[in-house]
């Protein structure tokens, strides 16, 4: 009987050993895999946040770019109203020296005097059309230039709508 005793306390210990690592077991798993999860999600979150820097750092170059382009786009507008300006006060500057040369001409007495005024005002007229020409030309540029910065600034404009959806 004692063996059995002996065989029945062996098995009642190896069986509360069995069940004791299989607990022990089981808590490591558990643990595991909580740590594994854990350790994903702040994978995924690292991953989220270096994605979201990556796309903010490419928002603030591309709107720094398109900053520059539009300050140089205006600045070359600027330039543009300060030629046409020039050109405007040109043309009427050569209007009072057409009108003032009609006037000379009109009461020149001498034939070679009102020849020699008229290829003035020949001049003058010729050099009125190209200066209405190059006005022509400089207000065509300015159209355009005016264009191109508003297309620019709201490019700009997007991109900063852009970068505040991402923040």
């Amino acid at each position: 009987m004692l063996p059995w005793i002996i065989g029945a306390a062996v098995v009642g210990v190896g069986a509360y050993l069995l069940e004791d690592s299989k607990s022990e077991n089981r808590s490591a798993r558990r643990e595991y895999n909580n740590e594994v999860a854990q350790s994903k999600s702040t994978l995924q979150s690292s991953f989220y946040n270096a994605q979201r820097k990556d796309r903010l750092d490419k928002l603030f170059k591309a709107k720094r770019a398109k900053r520059k382009i539009a300050d140089a786009i205006y600045s070359e507008l600027k330039n543009s109203r300060h030629h046409y300006s020039k050109v405007n006060a040109q043309l009427k500057a050569s209007k009072y020296t057409l009108d003032t040369l009609f006037h000379q001409k009109k009461y020149a007495d001498k034939a070679d005097m009102k020849r020699s005024i008229q290829q003035n005002i020949t001049i003058v007229v010729h050099t009125r059309k190209e200066l209405f020409k190059v006005k022509d030309g400089i207000s065509s540029n300015l159209n355009h230039l005016k264009v191109q910065l508003k297309e620019a600034n709201m490019a700009t404009v997007q991109i900063q709508e852009s970068i505040n959806h991402e923040t």
